[in-house]
């Protein structure tokens, strides 16, 4: 079975084709996933990525789409036929009954068809799904990365955990699966924890039009935009957040003092999510994720702040890197 993957974002586009087949005589060359408890074997036929170009309007960008899948298709000698379904992850907010994107910085994708618009574009019925890229990222992660660890170590199935992942970026993105299964919400919009309020009393404005999401402390360019804020008399251009945690660990006293803070507010952020949703763990990405200072004291700071004594959630650095996004997109069409 052939499916394929579009992660969307704003900058980037990237197809991939994957086969599927239940068994294998050759797993270095496949990847395990587990689906409503069936294992399944998975290996990428190849990718490509363009310019997603949306300041030229979403009649180009979705044209540009069509043509990268058949692109994609000639070079890897597969059939647009042999294709199964699309799954596509997007930049925001899903609807799951329309299949359009219902809100996000994204915005040429609002309102859109995009089952019917690629339907028309490839001249075939394929099956096609829709949802928010943090969503496809926790897919992947726990039906074939962090969950097949997860398993392996506490001997709990897949099928049985509950995961949630989380896209510490250039904004804050979460994904929730429960019993391997995504929790997308009634209008598609579950976990947009990003837009949690962290400060109550005010709060630091997000583009949302709220002040004190989530977001805007805890994503790697509210690391960048701090520093910045506190050392912008000494400093002669602004330092990413991967500097930062480099500062800090050279004992640059306001480096230190700023991941300080970061990692108390992350603490408390997922010892809040834990006493809502009680996950097996947390599964990070984006930049941020890759800085092991992050990890260091993490889960003990956070049983501080958790409510049930016997919850200890374990939190994961994302384990499939730049495929999670794509790889999550194509298991849509699978679930």
């Amino acid at each position: 079975m052939i499916i394929c993957g579009l992660d969307i974002g704003g900058t980037k586009v990237e197809a991939a084709f994957f086969e599927v087949v239940k068994e294998t005589q050759d797993n270095d060359h496949w990847q395990e996933i587990q689906i409503a408890g069936e294992v399944l074997f998975l290996r990428n036929r190849g990718s490509r990525r363009i310019p997603t170009e949306r300041s030229k309007g979403y009649q180009i960008v979705i044209e540009n789409i069509s043509n990268l899948i058949k692109d994609l298709s000639k070079e890897l000698t597969i059939s647009l036929e042999e294709i199964k379904g699309i799954g596509i992850g997007l930049p925001g907010s899903v609807d799951p009954k329309r299949k359009a994107m219902s809100n996000g910085n994204t915005r040429i994708f609002l309102d859109k068809n995009l089952e019917n618009d690629l339907q028309i574009l490839l001249k075939l019925p394929i099956p096609v799904e829709v949802s928010n890229d943090a969503n496809c990222f926790a897919l992947a992660e726990v039906l074939a990365g962090a969950g097949i660890s997860f398993a392996k170590d506490s001997g709990k199935p897949v099928k049985k955990q509950n995961g949630l992942g989380l896209i510490l970026g250039t904004g804050l993105g979460g994904g929730c699966i429960i019993n391997g299964q995504l929790v997308a919400g009634a209008s598609g919009s579950a976990f947009e924890v990003g837009h949690m309020a962290l400060e109550l009393d005010g709060g630091l404005p997000c583009h949302c039009g709220v002040a004190g999401c989530a977001e805007q402390y805890l994503s790697g360019t509210a690391i960048e935009a701090a520093y910045s804020s506190r050392m912008y008399s000494q400093i002669a251009e602004r330092p990413d957040a991967r500097k930062i945690f480099e500062m800090a660990e050279a004992q640059e006293p306001m480096a230190q003092a700023i991941i300080k803070q970061y990692k108390k507010r992350l603490a408390k952020f997922l010892a809040n999510l834990t006493n809502i949703m009680d996950p097996d763990y947390f599964v990070l990405g984006g930049g941020v994720s890759l800085q092991s200072t992050v990890y260091e004291g993490l889960e003990e700071e956070m049983r501080r702040y958790i409510y049930s004594p016997v919850a200890k959630p374990k939190v994961y650095c994302h384990q499939l890197g730049d495929s999670a996004g794509v790889l999550g997109a194509a298991l849509l069409a699978l679930i």
